[in-house]
C-alpha cells in the first residue's frame, strides 16, 4: 500500500461515492404433499436475490484518489444476534503504466471474469488475495490477468503449507470487449491443502458471452450466455455440477420480456430448465405480468413415470414509487409430481410482498 501511495502522488482530488440497497418483505407459504400434513411458513423475507433470511441490507463505499482507490461492501442478511455483520469485499486498487496495469489487493470482489447473472452471481476469486490485470493499449478491450489468493475451503494445517500449495489456488482470467461482442473466462486451480472432499474439490471454470449487435437492428433485444463448471478433475463425482444458461431479452418502453434456457448436469443429475417471463407497463409507475418455468429431469435418478420434474407459474404486480423505490406483490404456484403410480404430488403456494429501496 505504501508503494501504491507513492506511485499515486498527493496532488489528485478525492472522490467519494456511496450506494446501496435495502430488500425485505412479507412472506407466506404453504406446501402440500401427498400423505403429509401441510407445512405453513410466515416470516419477513424477500425471496428475490436477497439472501435466505429476513432480507438484505447492502452498502457500498468507494473512495477514488487519482490513479488509486478503494471500495468496501457491507452486507447484513439477518437482524438477530445469531449472525455477525459481513464484509462482502474490502479492497484497494491502483491503475499503473497509463492504465495498462491494474493491481487490486484485499478481500476481493467485483471480478472482471465473473458470470455476471442473472442465475449465476458467484465469482471464482472472492477470497483475500492480489489480483493483477493487464490491459494493453495495443489490443483495446483486452483484460488478462491472474489472482494469487487464499483457499476457497477450510485449511486446517497452515503450518505445513508450501508455496506451491498456495500457487495451486491461483485464478486466471481473460476478458475481451469490442463493438460486436463481449466475452470473459475464468479458471481456478485446485490445490490439495484445503480440507474438503479428501483434500480435492476439483478445479472450476466460469464464463460469460454477450452479443452487442442485435440492438442495432431490433431496439432493446440482447442475447447472452453464462456458465459455471465445478469439480473439474475431481475423483468425487458427487460434487460435480455444470451450469450453462442461455438468455434472450427484449425490453421496450411498453414491456419487458425474457427467455432463459438452462442445462445443469452433474453425477447422476441432468436437468433442463425453460423460463419465460413477460411484464407489461400499464402505467409508467405500474407493471404487471407473469413468469413460468418447467424443469425436465434427465438424470439416472429421475422418477421414470413422471414426464417432468416440476413447473410453476408466478404472476407479479410491481409499483415503482420513485426511481429508487418499488413494491411488488408476487404469487407463486408450483406443481411437482413425485410419482404417478401410485399418484403422489407436491403443491406449493406462496405470496411475497417485496419492498426494495436503492440509493
Amino acid at each position: 500500500m505504501l508503494l501504491i501511495l507513492g506511485l499515486a502522488g498527493a496532488a489528485y482530488t478525492q472522490t467519494l461515492q456511496l450506494s446501496g440497497e435495502m430488500k425485505t418483505g412479507l412472506y407466506w407459504g404453504r406446501t402440500d404433499a401427498t400423505g403429509n400434513p401441510p407445512e405453513i411458513t410466515v416470516k419477513m423475507y424477500n425471496n428475490d436475490d436477497a439472501g435466505n433470511l429476513e432480507g438484505r441490507f447492502r452498502m457500498n463505499l468507494q473512495l477514488t484518489h487519482g490513479i488509486m482507490g478503494m471500495k468496501v461492501r457491507f452486507e447484513q442478511t439477518t437482524w438477530t444476534s445469531m449472525q455477525a455483520n459481513q464484509w462482502a469485499f474490502a479492497f484497494a486498487w491502483a491503475n499503473l503504466i497509463d492504465n495498462q496495469l491494474k493491481v487490486t489487493v484485499g478481500k476481493l470482489g467485483e471480478s472482471p471474469w465473473s458470470a455476471g447473472g442473472p442465475d449465476i452471481w458467484q465469482e471464482l476469486d472472492n477470497q483475500v488475495g492480489i489480483r493483477t490485470e493487464v490491459m494493453p493499449h495495443i489490443v483495446p478491450g483486452l483484460d488478462i490477468g491472474f489472482v494469487l489468493n487464499g483457499w476457497n475451503n477450510s485449511n486446517y494445517f497452515p503450518g505445513k503449507n508450501t508455496l506451491s500449495d498456495m500457487l495451486m489456488e491461483t485464478v486466471m482470467g481473460v476478458a475481451y470487449t469490442n463493438d460486436y461482442f463481449h466475452g470473459r473466462f475464468g479458471w481456478r486451480l485446485d490445490g490439495k491443502s484445503d480440507v474438503y472432499n479428501m483434500e480435492s474439490e476439483g478445479m472450476e471454470m466460469m464464463y460469460r458471452l454477450e452479443e452487442r449487435v442485435l440492438k442495432n437492428y431490433v431496439d432493446g433485444l440482447s442475447v447472452w450466455a453464462n456458465g459455471w463448471w465445478k469439480g473439474i478433475g475431481t475423483k468425487d463425482l458427487d460434487i460435480k455440477l455444470d451450469q450453462n444458461w442461455l438468455y434472450a431479452q427484449w425490453n421496450r418502453s411498453e414491456f419487458s420480456s425474457q427467455l432463459r434456457l438452462g442445462y445443469l448436469v452433474g453425477a447422476n443429475y441432468q436437468e433442463f430448465d425453460t423460463r419465460l417471463q413477460f411484464y407489461y407497463n400499464v402505467f409508467p409507475w405500474l407493471s404487471a405480468g407473469a413468469a413460468g418455468t418447467i424443469r425436465i429431469d434427465g438424470g439416472v435418478n429421475k422418477v421414470r413415470d413422471v414426464p417432468y420434474k416440476n413447473w410453476f407459474i408466478e404472476p407479479l404486480v410491481k409499483a415503482t414509487l420513485n426511481p429508487n423505490t418499488y413494491i411488488a406483490f408476487v404469487y407463486h404456484y408450483e406443481y411437482e409430481p413425485i410419482s404417478l403410480t401410485p399418484e403422489k404430488i407436491m403443491q406449493t403456494n406462496w405470496f411475497n410482498l417485496r419492498v426494495v429501496y436503492t440509493f
